[in-house]
C-alpha cells in the first residue's frame, strides 16, 4: 500500500507582491505619523491661547453630544444633503460629459461655457436655491449638486475623449448594441477618469453643503458648528470641526480605495 502522502502547495509570494505590501505599510505608518504631529501641533496651540480647545476637551464635548443625542438630527442633515446633492450631481454630470466627449458639436457649443461656468463661485446662487427651495435640506442639496456636477461633468467628457480610437470600431466589429458600447468598451475605458470626477464631486458638494449651513438652515454641523462658537463653546466647535474632517476623510478614503482596486483590475 502506498503511504506517498501530498503535501498541499504553498502559493509563492512575488517579489512585486512583497515590495508593494511594504510599500502599503511604509504609507500607513507615514500617514500615522502626519496625524500624530498635527495632534502634537493642536494640542501645543491650546496650551498656548486659549482660543484653541485641546484634543482632550474637544473630544469629549463632541463625546457628550452624542451621549445626549443632540447631534444626531444634524449629522443626519448634513449627510443627507451630502448624498442627495452628489447623486443629483451624478445623475445630471456623467451624461451631459458623455454627451459632450462624444459630440464634436456640442464640445464645441458647450467646453467654453463649462469652462466659463467652472470658475463662478456657487455660493453666490444660494440666495436664489432659498428663494426656490426654501430653508432646509433640500437647499443645501441643491447648493451641493450645483457645486458637484461640474468636476463631475468635466471628468466624464476629458474620459471619453481619451479612449482609444480602435474600441468603438471593435464595438461595431463585435455588433454591441449603444447599450453594451457604454457598459462593456467604454465605462471600464473611463474608469479612471470617473473615479477622479466622483472623488472631486464629492469633496466639493461636501465642502458646499457646509457652507451652505454657515448661511441658513434648520439643522446641520455646519449650523451646529456656527451656534457653539456663537456661545463661545470652544470645544464643542472644535469638536464638530473634527468629526467633519473625519467624515470628508473617511469618504475620501473609501473612493481612493474604489479607485485603486479598478486601476488594479483593468
Amino acid at each position: 500500500m502506498s503511504t506517498d502522502v501530498t503535501i498541499p502547495s504553498v502559493p509563492r509570494i512575488t517579489t512585486q507582491q512583497s515590495a508593494n505590501r511594504s510599500s502599503v505599510i511604509r504609507d500607513n505608518v507615514w500617514r500615522a505619523a502626519v496625524l500624530l504631529a498635527l495632534v502634537l501641533l493642536w494640542a501645543l496651540l491650546s496650551s498656548m491661547s486659549d482660543l484653541v480647545a485641546s484634543p482632550t476637551d474637544s473630544l469629549n464635548a463632541l463625546a457628550e453630544r452624542f451621549a445626549d443625542g443632540s447631534i444626531y438630527r444634524h449629522l443626519n442633515a448634513t449627510l443627507q444633503a451630502v448624498a442627495i446633492g452628489f447623486l443629483i450631481a451624478a445623475a445630471i454630470g456623467f451624461p451631459l460629459g458623455y454627451a459632450i466627449g462624444r459630440s464634436k458639436f456640442l464640445g464645441a457649443v458647450f467646453d467654453p461655457i463649462v469652462a466659463g461656468a467652472f470658475a463662478i463661485p456657487r455660493v453666490i446662487f444660494f440666495p436664489i436655491l432659498l428663494q426656490i427651495f426654501g430653508v432646509g435640506v433640500g437647499a443645501q442639496s441643491a447648493m451641493a449638486a450645483l457645486a458637484a456636477v461640474f468636476p463631475i461633468m468635466v471628468s466624464t467628457t476629458a474620459g471619453v475623449r481619451a479612449i482609444n480610437p480602435l474600441l468603438p470600431k471593435l464595438a461595431r466589429s463585435l455588433s454591441l448594441s449603444p447599450l453594451q458600447t457604454v457598459t462593456k468598451i467604454y465605462v471600464p475605458a473611463m474608469a479612471p477618469s470617473l473615479m477622479v470626477g466622483i472623488r472631486i464631486g464629492f469633496s466639493i458638494a461636501f465642502i458646499n453643503v457646509i457652507i451652505a449651513e454657515f448661511f441658513a438652515a434648520r439643522a446641520g454641523l455646519g449650523l451646529l458648528a456656527l451656534r457653539a462658537y456663537g456661545m463661545l463653546d470652544l470645544p464643542t466647535m472644535y469638536g464638530i470641526i473634527v468629526l467633519l474632517a473625519a467624515i470628508a476623510l473617511a469618504g475620501n478614503l473609501a473612493l481612493w480605495a474604489v479607485e485603486r482596486r479598478l486601476g488594479n483590475k483593468l
